[in-house]
């Protein structure tokens, strides 16, 4: 089994508005989907959700960005060997967990 696509999608969740830190105000969390298919027609999905620009060290828009850097290089990877996937991405990418378990979720 080899994974032959990886797609991001991005959701907006409406959620109850709360104020966080710095007396800003959330309305709705910007989720981050991540789909891997493979050659054999099964399907995973991972997510990231983090709290927006200012509130934790990543970012919507830089968890987007990070896997769409990652993700043409888990092509033809087999998404079972999630270690030596975990692996390959910690040497491709420093840090951003973020990132990284949207794509280990959906492996």
């Amino acid at each position: 089994m080899k994974i032959v696509r990886v797609s991001v999608h991005q959701v907006d969740i409406p959620i109850k508005p709360m104020t966080i830190s710095g007396g800003r105000v959330m309305s709705e969390f910007d989720v981050t989907l991540v789909r891997i298919e493979t050659d054999t027609g099964i399907e995973g999905w991972g997510d990231s959700v983090p709290w927006g620009a200012n509130f934790v060290a990543a970012w919507p828009r830089g968890v987007r960005a990070g896997i769409e850097e990652l993700a043409p290089q888990l092509i033809g990877r087999d998404p079972r060997h999630v270690g030596a996937i975990a692996e390959f991405m910690d040497e491709a990418m420093t840090g951003q967990p973020f990132v990284k378990t949207a794509l280990d979720v959906a492996c």
